[in-house]
């Protein structure tokens, strides 16, 4: 048996780190349980567990309960890992056949499904930023400053980035709009992302950062 600590929900990808409670303790939302009001980061992990970048190694991977096939039988054998495969690890193997899943997979089947169309996904955040603060400093220093956890920040500036993929992807797929009318809202957006490059210290991965678009839809 490991001798590694049992993971909580600050050791996972999808915590998203907004404020200390009274405790001290960190407390924010989830990005895979949406529907949960703000957790504390000490809650025991559940099975949707990711374990973060910075806690590889050091906290437990937790094994997903065996589940029955309907009508009894022997359970089915857990996979080695639980963390969730995505487009830089892909899902292999059989395809065919009767497939045995429940709400929790489905929603995960889903999730891949956005981010292979680039509409959703996971971005990390730099090494150097993780649990780090921005600071807002007023001139007036009788004014108290403004602290904001990086990733939180980082947070939103992910989501915003994923609205205007799909906010592009309406605008080329809609049927109403003359073309010359797309060229120009896709200028708007393209001028969006330009001004959003600044933000792209914050990603880890250069593929997930902000891009202009080039005409003829190339980056630049």
């Amino acid at each position: 048996m490991s001798d590694l600590p049992k993971p909580t929900c600050g050791d996972c990808l999808a915590f998203v780190f907004e404020a200390r409670d009274d405790a001290g303790r960190k407390s924010g939302p989830c990005r895979l349980r949406p529907e949960l009001p703000k957790i504390a980061e000490d809650l025991p992990a559940c099975e949707s567990f990711r374990v973060r970048r910075s806690r590889e190694g050091q906290v437990q991977i937790p094994q997903p309960t065996p589940r029955r096939r309907r009508g009894g039988g022997r359970p089915s054998e857990p996979p080695p890992t639980r963390q969730r495969r995505t487009l830089r690890r892909p899902t292999r193997g059989e395809t065919h056949g009767e497939i045995d899943m429940d709400r929790d997979g489905l929603k995960q089947v889903l999730r891949e499904l956005l981010e292979e169309e680039t509409l959703y996904g996971y971005p990390e955040i730099g090494a150097r930023w993780s649990e780090g603060t921005l600071v807002l400093k007023p001139a007036d220093p009788d004014l108290q400053p403004k602290e904001i956890p990086l990733e939180s920040f980082f947070h939103k500036i992910v989501m915003l980035r994923d609205r205007l993929r799909v906010l592009e992807a309406k605008i080329n797929s809609q049927k109403t709009l003359a073309e010359a009318e797309k060229v120009e809202l896709q200028g708007y957006i393209t001028k969006c992302y330009g001004t959003l490059t600044t933000f792209n210290v914050l990603f880890r991965d250069t593929a997930d950062q902000f891009k202009t678009r080039k005409a003829g839809g190339t980056d630049a």
